[in-house]
């Protein structure tokens, strides 16, 4: 299952960099404390990639000391606009925990004036364990984002609504808050902070309902 995420990071790696420059690489750590498991840890690498051709992706691969494995791929196009960007984008992802897999797929619309950007979209999902499966033939995914600092050269700032983070897909019910900050010291080479508040427990049922976890990253561009 560890090469199938591999696999996601390499192919999504490889179309970003075939198509030319403007390219993101972020390489973070992630720490936290999730009531079900205990404190844990994450190591995840992610690319993001923009062509002045109205083509984009995004995407990447995360493992976690729990032993919980993912992988994304979001290929999107867009379109400019005088009020801002509207696009439209593929979900592909894929989560394995505890002999649990989980595949998603689905589409999504954007729209992103500058200092906010609202994401709306549809996936459908399928868990297997053995030979048992569960299939969810509709689930939505939306992302709220406001960008605090969006005029600023060296820093970013945002504060972000969503249950449809990188590697963090879940139902319309379990959404997440982060604050995530990056300070670029230099042209190419930026560093990055996150807090983030999210529910855990196994089906979300636990005393103790929410997680929180902080994440610290390098970004290269190129």
């Amino acid at each position: 299952m560890k090469r199938l995420s591999l696999l996601i990071l390499l192919i999504t790696t490889y179309i970003a960099t075939a198509q030319g420059q403007g390219i993101d690489l972020t390489i973070s750590a992630k720490g936290g404390n999730n009531t079900l498991y205990g404190y844990y840890g994450a190591v995840a690498a992610a690319v993001d990639y923009e062509s002045d051709m109205h083509f984009a992706i995004r995407g990447g691969a995360q493992y976690s000391t729990i032993g919980r494995v993912a992988a994304e791929c979001r290929p999107r196009y867009y379109h400019d606009f005088d009020f801002g960007r509207v696009s439209g984008e593929i979900l592909l992802g894929y989560t394995y925990q505890s002999s649990l897999n989980n595949y998603m797929a689905g589409v999504g619309a954007s729209l992103d004036i500058g200092c906010i950007w609202l994401t709306l979209g549809y996936y459908l999902r399928t868990m297997t364990m053995g030979a048992d499966y569960i299939y969810e033939p509709f689930n939505i995914y939306y992302e709220l984002g406001i960008r605090c600092l969006h005029k600023v050269e060296k820093w970013d700032l945002n504060i972000t609504f969503t249950n449809s983070q990188l590697f963090e897909i879940e139902r319309h019910y379990q959404p997440s808050f982060a604050l995530d900050a990056w300070w670029y010291p230099v042209e190419r080479l930026g560093l990055q902070l996150g807090l983030n508040y999210k529910p855990a427990g196994m089906f979300n049922i636990s005393s103790d309902y929410y997680q929180l976890y902080g994440d610290v990253g390098v970004c290269v561009r190129w």
